[in-house]
């Protein structure tokens, strides 16, 4: 395939992407029917075929690159500031707690579908497997944080596993009972997870 051809794809390609999410937020996941994304783009649905086995393909693809991308924001975020500054820590731990509540604002349905499970998904499109991918970020954080002059009190994966798990579930309760704001939420997600930091790291040696 030639450089051009090859730009042509992937344009096409995001165009049908572009379509999808804004559908699926629309119209939600089941009530989203290919026909309707291969009308939005103006496209027919052989185009379609080319680039996405089905709805289910598309929509796995598009999650998968959703929490990709997120991710690696907030893993940019947290190497922003100096996390032995207690100050500069809250305010790193707020701005990814925004920055999340902000992918999950904006796709309520597909954060819902992540985290119950999407019937005859493949197995990397679950909340497990995405936990246990941020979780492993935590821990290199917490690798470089002890050469800045940070101690870990227990092994740090404990604190990656608590900060993602209660995470998870609180993003769950907001979206489903909603008895709480955005901002209630994120409030208290920064709280609890600078009381389970403070129990888990301390800056220097020594006993806790």
């Amino acid at each position: 395939m030639s450089r051009r051809a090859d730009k042509r794809r992937q344009a096409t390609r995001a165009k049908i992407v572009d379509a999808a999410r804004r559908l699926f937020g629309q119209l939600g996941y089941h009530n989203t029917q290919v026909m309707d994304i291969v009308h939005a783009v103006g496209m027919s649905a052989g185009t379609f075929y080319n680039h996405f086995k089905d709805k289910q393909d598309l929509f796995e693809q598009l999650t998968t690159e959703n929490v990709e991308n997120l991710r690696q924001k907030l893993r940019l975020l947290r190497e922003s500031f100096n996390i032995l500054d207690e100050t500069e820590r809250r305010r790193g731990l707020r701005d990814s707690f925004e920055e999340f509540f902000d992918h999950v604002d904006e796709n309520p349905q597909q954060m819902l579908m992540l985290l119950r499970g999407h019937p005859g998904s493949e197995p990397h499109l679950d909340a497990w497997s995405y936990s246990l991918s941020v979780g492993r970020d935590l821990v290199e954080d917490a690798e470089r944080w002890a050469e800045q002059g940070l101690a870990a009190n227990h092994e740090p994966m404990f604190f990656a596993h608590g900060v993602v798990g209660m995470s998870m579930q609180v993003v769950q309760s907001y979206l489903v009972e909603q008895k709480f704001s955005r901002e209630e939420t994120i409030e208290a997600l920064v709280a609890m997870t600078t009381a389970m930091f403070n129990v888990c790291f301390q800056v220097g040696g020594g006993e806790p």
